[in-house]
């Protein structure tokens, strides 16, 4: 049978590159664009990028292992700039950058 590698986001981080037997109905992205679609969708969807994700080859993978942490990082530091320039005497925080959910935002 053959295989794919699957890299396993949890909590918004990589968490395994690993090999797997390929699954017909989950068939690995044939571009780059369908990949980062894919992870967009996710996030609008719901707030984070977790899941299961299948490529042809470890390259393929590893590219994609290093896109979904640049992207934990890059909302990270926007977020903590937003805190850092709260004034001192702030009553709430909410970022403005959060996912809605649904079509409908």
């Amino acid at each position: 049978m053959a295989e794919t590698y699957v890299v396993v986001v949890e909590s918004n981080l990589v968490a395994a590159i690993e090999r797997a037997p390929r699954d017909p109905a989950s068939p690995p992205p044939r571009s780059t664009l369908e990949v980062g679609t894919a992870l967009s969708q996710r996030y609008r969807a719901s707030g984070c990028i977790d899941g299961r994700y299948p490529f042809e080859d470890a390259s393929g993978a590893r590219t994609f292992a290093a896109l979904c942490l640049v992207f934990t990082k890059a909302l990270a530091e926007r977020r903590l700039a937003a805190i850092e320039a709260l004034p001192v005497a702030f009553e709430s925080y909410l970022a403005e950058d959060r996912p809605r959910g649904g079509r409908d935002g």
